[in-house]
């Protein structure tokens, strides 16, 4: 009835949603009915470090992400950019798979014999054409939002290659916008104050800089940047996400630049750029409570940062000349592209050997580059103040013995030094032993591969199918674009992995869940979502109720072997009631070999008036530590005299007094009753009530899934066992995916000789 009632208020509540109408009045294309494949929204935070993330958690400027930690159960991951460490690199590997796709962000390209930038609209657009004829685009039927590349997405918007929005806007009738700001005034009010308050801070701010001795139109173009970058494109983008999640689209990227934006201008770590991170992580909470009333899919949201920042000095600033002057004391005709500390020299004439030596040392001691590269046949060459060195070899002498990402950055260095469009001369702003430069008018940046620029963070959920080539210990764009492929079925997907939660062989992890028919409080049914719930607690045995077997509004599928497979594991089914081709009832799994010891019906009142529904228990023998565990699961009857009866039988001989009912026991299920009932205790005469006997623990309520008020789901045990731990999970996929949440108890032996554990 509860769950109903939440459908119902769901359904209400869309109703009158403004996304919704929003999606009406604009006449956008959305899904009629629930699918069972899970959507994912990917939010990307352009620029932050892992240092700069972690230092933001302790200043609590991202409280909704430390709630996603804290909370929810995700996990913080090392993440390496790649080279350059900038944002189309990283999207051009992520989207479409192709590592090193440009030599940095300001370059010659030889194919048009032009130099570009990858904020040129139409090179963008014909660039990622390049792209897409090399790998398959990672967004192919969804959306994104403020990026370079639209990753093959159905929709694009302020993406630099495709703007998007302008076909929709003027596809609709005049007449709607009115509606609209109506809609939405809440929204542009907000905005309004907030680049008003963003506005005089930026100005302050802008004479701050301006009295520390920084260029005064520098900081002006930060007045703007603040107000629009980090206010009215955010709020834009994020009602975007909104509509599009309530339309159920199946992938959504968003790119959210204030804090990158920010960075570049007053330093990573500045309280200016920390600023904006606070409107970003309420963009992200605001973008979550959509996800959580989808009407269509299930969605994951996946928060990374596409590389970080470093804090640098402008080479004009340090030097009081551009590094275009600086090279043209070198060479007379040469093209210089440094937007950044990564960039490149081409020279327009022949160079010999002894030619590229000689300008390299120059570049060093006379141009003070930090770090010039060259090549010498299939061979890198590194000059720096300290000498020259061979990449490949003496990478530690170059970029530290202590960089996070040191075999990576040779192997993509190579490709830099080697791309089709890179220039004779490589040069980067950092290598070990030097302070850090920018070749723009900067006081943060990135592109080269400083470990503060190279190390971004992914935080995705624990259960994520993270796929990471040669295992290591921290994920690059192209691991986590096939893990967004494994998630979304783009690939072969197989039985979810458990993941490793360190429990100890002789454990005994033991989880009971009612799954509600695999209806969530969403009103979607959905299999897939109750194995993900499952596999993230890595149970050994499961008892579960509620189970439809040909059901037609389950799709005439098998629950329990369709649970088991994609767990891997063993089952037994038993149905309570029959009627036609359905069967509902309740079932065990497990990892380890099983035998069906009994199943059958448990006693009910009937009559005239009443037909009460038919109620089952199933025990079965689970070898495990080679030892026989007793394991009955059961669901007792909502009418208290029919539930005396039913245990009175279970605790009789038919069942838990057989003979054949010996050692370790365990009695699992819904039983409909609340602790300190006639039927509680009953079964405390004979058993101990696990949540109960665990020292220091407070027993949890399990019913109903979001707002749980009662504890009627119980795991039984005899005197064989010792509970170590207790979980009663309530994060939001448990809280949506049933009525019920799952109760956890992980167990040890008994030893009767010496009262010890096993």
């Amino acid at each position: 009835m509860i769950s109903r009632v939440e459908v119902f208020l769901r359904n209400l509540k869309r109703i009158f949603s403004r996304s919704e109408w929003t999606i009406r009045l604009l006449r956008l294309v959305k899904l009629k009915q629930a699918v069972p494949e899970p959507g994912l929204v990917m939010v990307q935070i352009d620029g932050l470090s892992m240092t700069q993330f972690n230092r933001a958690l302790q200043k609590r400027n991202l409280p909704f992400l430390q709630g996603l930690l804290s909370k929810e159960r995700y996990i913080l991951r090392s993440f390496y950019s790649g080279l350059p460490s900038n944002t189309p690199a990283v999207q051009g590997e992520l989207f479409y798979g192709v590592k090193g796709c440009i030599p940095a962000f300001h370059f010659l390209d030889r194919q048009s014999g032009r130099t570009v930038k990858m904020l040129d609209i139409a090179f963008v657009k014909e660039f990622e054409k390049r792209l897409s004829a090399q790998g398959s685009g990672l967004l192919a039927g969804g959306s994104s939002y403020s990026d370079i590349f639209t990753g093959s997405a159905k929709e694009s918007h302020c993406c630099w290659s495709r703007m998007g929005w302008e076909g929709v806007l003027w596809a609709a009738n005049p007449f709607v916008f009115p509606f609209l700001v109506i809609l939405y005034a809440d929204i542009f009010i907000r905005t309004f104050v907030l680049v008003f308050i963003e506005f005089f801070l930026a100005l302050f701010e802008c004479m701050r800089g301006t009295l520390k001795g920084r260029l005064f139109f520098r900081e002006l173009e930060l007045v703007w940047q603040r107000s629009l970058v980090c206010v009215f494109l955010r709020e834009f983008i994020t009602a975007g996400v909104c509509i599009d999640i309530m339309r159920g689209v199946p992938v959504i990227h968003v790119n959210f630049l204030g804090y990158d934006e920010q960075a570049h201008g007053r330093g990573p770590s500045s309280k200016f750029a920390h600023w904006s991170l606070r409107g970003i992580d309420d963009a992200i909470k605001r973008i979550d409570n959509v996800i959580q009333q989808s009407p269509y899919r299930h969605y994951d949201l996946w928060v990374y940062s596409d590389h970080g920042q470093t804090k640098t000095t402008p080479y004009f600033v340090k030097y009081g000349r551009t590094i275009e002057e600086a090279v043209k004391e070198l060479f007379d005709d040469a093209i210089v592209t440094a937007m950044g500390p990564l960039g490149h020299i081409y020279v327009n004439k022949g160079l010999n050997t002894e030619d590229v030596y000689s300008y390299a040392k120059k570049l060093v001691s006379q141009a003070k580059i930090p770090l010039v590269l060259t090549r010498d046949g299939s061979r890198v060459l590194a000059w720096t103040p300290r000498g020259c060195f061979m990449l490949m070899d003496e990478a530690h002498q170059i970029f530290g013995q202590d960089h996070p990402f040191l075999e990576e950055i040779k192997e993509d260095l190579l490709r830099v030094c080697f791309h089709p469009d890179a220039g004779e001369f490589v040069i980067a702003g950092w290598c070990e032993g030097t302070e850090a430069i920018s070749f723009p008018l900067e006081y943060g940046a990135h592109a080269s591969m400083g470990p503060e620029e190279t190390h971004a963070f992914t935080l995705l959920p624990m259960d994520a199918p993270v796929e990471i080539e040669n295992n290591k210990n921290y994920l690059r764009p192209v691991d986590l674009r096939h893990t967004v492929q494994h998630f979304l079925n783009k690939k072969s997907r197989g039985p979810l992995v458990l993941p490793d939660q360190g429990v100890s062989s002789k454990s005994l992890r033991m989880m009971s869940y009612n799954i509600h028919g695999c209806a969530g409080m969403d009103g979607c049914i959905s299999t897939e979502r109750i194995a993900r719930v499952i596999a993230r607690y890595n149970p050994d045995i499961i008892a579960l109720q509620e189970l439809d077997v040909g059901r037609l509004r389950s799709g005439r599928i098998d629950q329990a072997e369709m649970i088991s497979r994609k767990l891997e594991m063993r089952y037994h089914f038993h149905p309570a009631f029959r009627w036609k081709d359905e069967q509902y009832g309740n079932a065990i799994l497990s990892r380890y070999p099983m035998a069906l010891i009994k199943s059958g019906s448990l006693p009910r009142i009937t009559d005239k008036k009443n037909q009460h529904e038919p109620r089952g228990v199933l025990w079965v023998a689970v070898e495990f530590e080679g030892r026989k565990v007793q394991v009955f699961n059961t669901h007792l009857s909502l009418w208290p005299k029919e539930r005396i009866l039913q245990v009175e039988s279970l605790l009789s001989e038919q069942w838990l007094q057989h003979p054949d009912c010996q050692g370790p026991v365990m009695l699992c299920g819904d039983f409909n009753a609340l602790p300190r009932s006639a039927v509680h205790r009953k079964i405390c005469h004979k058993l101990y009530d696990s949540q109960a006997v665990l020292a220091g623990h407070r027993p949890r309520s399990t019913w109903s899934g979001h707002y749980p008020v009662s504890r009627i789901d119980y795991i039984f045990i005899n005197d064989s066992f010792h509970v170590c731990s207790i979980i009663v999970p309530r994060t939001d996929l448990e809280k949506i995916a049933s009525d019920h949440l799952p109760l956890i108890t992980e167990l040890k032996f008994i030893n009767r000789f010496n009262g010890g554990l096993v």
